[in-house]
């Protein structure tokens, strides 16, 4: 019998909900039930950010703020904000993040007026104790005004704004106002929801991703602490250079930090928001980790990734100060990719856990999991397990089977299943695509791709409760 700490790995726009996609009202509280009622103890999310280019969570405008489309309108129903709100697209399997956006913008704005009309103390006091979420906003009502525009293409006073201001233009106060309300609700929301998985003994893991995007607020008002040029251009992007599962590498586009002027002032930029970002969740799953040791930068322009060169990250000067700052954070390494020793000393010094992928590990050997290890079939970024099994090649089937020492016939796809959760680790996470086995219709993210259908798969309705495959009853120690 397998003793396990299990979790499900679920956006929450995955989730199904009346409005188009997954958000912080009831679909949030029966996903809850339903992990604590199957004995699971974590569920992991994407990131809740603002969405960046393509829909993406991993280049958000903001790492503090969240996705105003996560707001549940019902929510805004029960406290008298809004008189009835029409259910939309409820029965979709994919997110169009456009559309949905328009639809819950309009009753935010009613409901956003009717607030303002009430007792606004615990709004005044959000703002206050945020000072992010003014700068943020104006942000937002800027980026409109210039019909989405990158900040660096703006007018010249917009651009360098808050170098002379300290508030925003008083002509756009309530545009600004209006952003700040939905930050207000969202956070509101998803604290509730934090706050009721505790008590079904859920972790909320959340992501961040090691890179901001450049057009957002980070870039915006901090300039001096990014390799962007006089003209406010970038002259260095983020990536991965070419490797096994790539020729030419990855190109991000992100901007690079400069950490020489970081380090001037304890890299508080960086620590503040890995701590902020901490303070939403249980624990915070550092995306692309290895670039603490070594970062790989490419001149921007550059068609791929090809030319490029590695650079020594901030290593244990970073994390000392993050730690002094926050001495309680919990945090997990995504160790992935093609590592020098070096990474996992760094992972190892703060006793970090990291991460094992099957899809990636089954055929060697000599890679085995650790108790210190999150052990994953795939994330968001590889491809369903269904979906991989069915592009194996009948010679990896039987490499399978011979390591498994079962038959390669029609049950093996249930052995792997089976050994997955048979290997050694701290948490065993699985997505949810993979609890309902379901192929590759249901990816969420091809790397190294843009736009749909990345970031769309969502759940119709709650029908897949009856579907669910795995994990075997009689493979799970309930008491564990």
């Amino acid at each position: 019998m397998i003793r396990k700490n299990l979790g499900i790995l679920l956006a929450v726009s995955s989730l199904p909900g009346n409005h188009g996609i997954g958000d912080f009202g009831d679909s949030c509280y029966h996903f809850i039930n339903w992990l604590s009622k199957h004995h699971y103890r974590y569920w992991q999310v994407l990131p809740l950010n603002p969405l960046g280019p393509g829909d993406s969570p991993y280049m958000s405008t903001c790492s503090n703020a969240l996705d105003y489309r996560y707001i549940s309108l019902d929510y805004l129903v029960n406290l008298g904000l809004l008189d009835n709100v029409p259910s939309y697209r409820s029965k979709a399997t994919s997110v169009n993040f456009y559309r949905v956006g328009l639809f819950k913008k309009k009753y935010l704005w009613k409901a956003y007026k009717k607030f303002m009309e009430g007792n606004t103390e615990g709004f005044r006091k959000f703002k206050t104790r945020n000072p992010w979420v003014m700068k943020f906003a104006t942000f937002e009502v800027f980026k409109e005004m210039n019909y989405g525009k990158q900040w660096n293409e703006w007018e010249d006073w917009q651009i360098h704004y808050y170098e002379h201001h300290n508030n925003p233009p008083k002509s756009l106060l309530d545009r600004v106002n209006f952003s700040i309300f939905c930050q207000y609700i969202a956070l509101k929301q998803w604290k509730h929801v934090l706050a009721y998985a505790r008590t079904k003994g859920i972790n909320i893991i959340c992501d961040m991703p090691f890179y901001v995007g450049f057009d957002g607020v980070e870039c915006w008002l901090n300039k001096d602490q990014f390799q962007i040029d006089s003209n406010c251009r970038l002259f260095e992007v983020g990536g991965v250079g070419p490797d096994a599962f790539s020729d030419v590498g990855q190109l991000w586009g992100s901007p690079i930090y400069n950490f020489e002027n970081m380090k001037k002032n304890n890299y508080k930029l960086f620590v503040d928001r890995v701590g902020y970002l901490s303070n939403i969740c249980d624990y915070l799953r550092i995306d692309h980790f290895r670039a603490f040791d070594t970062y790989y930068v490419i001149p921007a322009g550059m068609p791929d990734a090809r030319i490029g060169e590695w650079k020594i990250g901030p290593r244990e000067e970073f994390f000392d100060e993050l730690y002094r700052n926050y001495p309680d954070i919990k945090l997990i390494a995504e160790d992935l990719g093609d590592l020098r020793p070096e990474v996992l000393e760094l992972r190892d010094h703060y006793n970090l856990p990291g991460m094992f992928i099957c899809e990636f590990t089954i055929f060697d050997l000599n890679n085995e999991s650790t108790d210190r290890q999150i052990v994953y079939p795939g994330t968001h970024d590889n491809e369903t397990l269904l979906g991989w099994f069915k592009n194996l090649n009948n010679d990896q089937k039987g490499f399978i089977a011979n390591r498994l020492h079962v038959a390669n016939g029609p049950r093996l796809y249930e052995e792997i299943v089976k050994y997955i959760y048979s290997l050694k680790s701290w948490i065993t996470i699985f997505a949810l695509q993979d609890v309902l086995r379901l192929d590759n219709r249901a990816r969420m993210n091809v790397p190294g791709t843009v736009g749909a259908p990345n970031w769309m798969w969502k759940l119709k309705d709650w029908s897949w409760e009856k579907k669910v495959k795995y994990p075997k009853r009689s493979w799970i120690n309930k008491e564990n």
